[in-house]
């Protein structure tokens, strides 16, 4: 079976990709009985009911679930070169495949990439949750709440700490690499952003740009007790 895709803004350009697939049916009637000496393949001696089916099964609409793939180069998020891994079949048969970057992991396969292999057992193993994290976190600007009429005030660990659950993601603040008094009211002008080092693992890190939101707590709790007053509808 092969679909064909065409791109969009690039009707002159057609990718053919393969797709195997198995449908299976069953018939809705019993076949006619023929007489011993009629021909089976006489289509003229069955009925219209003969050619009624049912599916049963169709695999190219049922969910693909995950293959095993030896990959042949390093992909970001995904593994090594030589490492077999697990992922969905949509991925391997739309990505990893058709460009080469990963092979069915059969014994001539791993035996090619058995040098690979090899070097793997002493390589730290990153969990592919762990990259996700750092792009997500890399593509953020993280906003800081601070009450700026302070006459003396500096972000914190625990700003910082408190500036990422606001955003769903929980760390400890030893985690947090930032300078004691690093950014205070001095080396600060509104408006400019700065950046702050995440150990996610003991392998890897990210820096994640920050700005300081003027925030006047005054304000806040006056506008949180006149809330409090309201009449509930």
């Amino acid at each position: 079976m092969i679909r064909t895709l065409i791109r969009p803004l690039q009707s002159a350009r057609v990718i053919q990709i393969p797709i195997r697939t198995t449908v299976i049916v069953e018939r809705v009637h019993p076949l006619t009985k023929l007489r011993p000496w009629e021909n089976i393949y006489d289509y003229s001696k069955y009925k219209y009911i003969d050619f009624q089916y049912r599916v049963v099964r169709d695999t190219d609409t049922e969910k693909w679930g995950n293959i095993d793939v030896i990959l042949a180069e390093y992909v970001e998020g995904v593994g090594y070169k030589g490492e077999i891994v697990n992922v969905p079949r949509e991925v391997a048969y739309r990505e990893l495949l058709p460009a080469q970057l990963a092979l069915y992991p059969t014994k001539e396969n791993i035996a090619l990439f058995e040098e690979e292999r090899k070097l793997l057992v002493d390589r730290p193993q990153i969990s592919p949750f762990v990259m996700k994290c750092r792009d997500y976190l890399k593509s953020i600007l993280l906003q800081i709440p601070m009450n700026l009429k302070l006459k003396d005030w500096s972000v914190t660990r625990d700003n910082i700490r408190i500036a990422l659950r606001r955003i769903n993601v929980m760390c400890d603040e030893d985690a947090i690499m930032l300078e004691e008094n690093a950014v205070n009211q001095d080396t600060y002008k509104l408006g400019e952003e700065f950046n702050v080092v995440l150990k996610i693992n003991p392998l890897v890190d990210v820096a994640i740009k920050c700005v300081i939101v003027p925030v006047d707590k005054a304000k806040l709790w006056d506008e949180y007790q006149l809330s409090k007053r309201k009449p509930k509808s």
